[in-house]
């Protein structure tokens, strides 16, 4: 029983290492090939969504201990796993490889069942909120990868806003949600312009789901909750000539 507990208790560490590891390995086998597939600025936009992103599943499978780093970390491996089939062969690349392989197999494995919650928090943000701040967080590897041959500042505008709004919202900030309405959507459709033909159609995409995501009534509810516009118990008048 001692032995399962420990089992337990350091898979989530050794299984948070490996995600860094593996992200920091790609991020330096995209930053390390030059223009092959992606320029400089935009292979360091990969890179950071890579990097960020192994932190944030790291930090949620060891501290609240939520299922969604689980399939966050999931995401993060096939992401990885699609950039093997576009990166050249070399050394880095291929050690890359091998720690998205142990990955998989670590995140996939039964010895976090018993780490992670079986239900939500009961004060969580929810699935809808989560995705608007993943997604705006999502937004900078999203552009290296819609302009794999070099930015305009049109990205860098959309990159700007998207992670100005996240950070906003993440500290419950009510102007980071109007701001996601009214900003987000915009600053995509002037990066997609900048873009080719594909990344466009991503970027298109990103911004109409940040959009929806942004009007959604979950989103809102999670930092501007709907008790906090309801009116407190009101006390009874006494009707006149009764004393009551």
């Amino acid at each position: 029983m001692q032995r399962h507990n420990g089992i337990v208790s350091i898979a989530p560490r050794v299984i948070a290492a490996v995600l860094v590891i593996g992200a920091s390995l790609w991020s330096l086998a995209v930053t390390t090939t030059a223009d092959e597939p992606f320029a400089a600025d935009s292979g360091l936009m990969v890179s950071l969504g890579l990097v960020g992103f192994a932190l944030v599943a790291a930090v949620g499978l060891l501290l609240p201990r939520g299922r969604w780093a689980r399939n966050l970390a999931r995401v993060l491996l096939a992401c990885q796993a699609g950039l093997a089939a576009v990166m050249p062969l070399r050394p880095m690349t291929i050690l890359a490889l091998v720690a998205t392989a142990a990955g998989i197999v670590a995140v996939q494995g039964r010895w976090l069942d018993g780490w992670l919650r079986r239900l939500p928090a009961a004060d969580g943000p929810g699935l809808l909120p989560m995705l608007f701040l993943l997604g705006c967080l999502a937004v900078a590897p999203t552009i290296g990868v819609a302009s794999p041959s070099g930015l305009d500042i049109r990205h860098g505008v959309f990159a700007a806003v998207a992670i100005i709004i996240g950070w906003g919202y993440s500290r419950a900030q009510l102007w980071a949600l109007w701001a996601g309405r009214f900003a987000l959507a915009p600053t995509a459709v002037l990066a997609a312009f900048a873009s080719p033909p594909g990344g466009a159609a991503l970027l298109f995409t990103a911004g109409a789901g940040l959009g929806w995501l942004a009007w959604s009534q979950a989103t809102r509810l999670a930092i501007d909750p709907l008790l906090d516009h309801l009116s407190g118990p009101r006390r009874l008048q006494p009707r006149e000539g009764t004393g009551e």
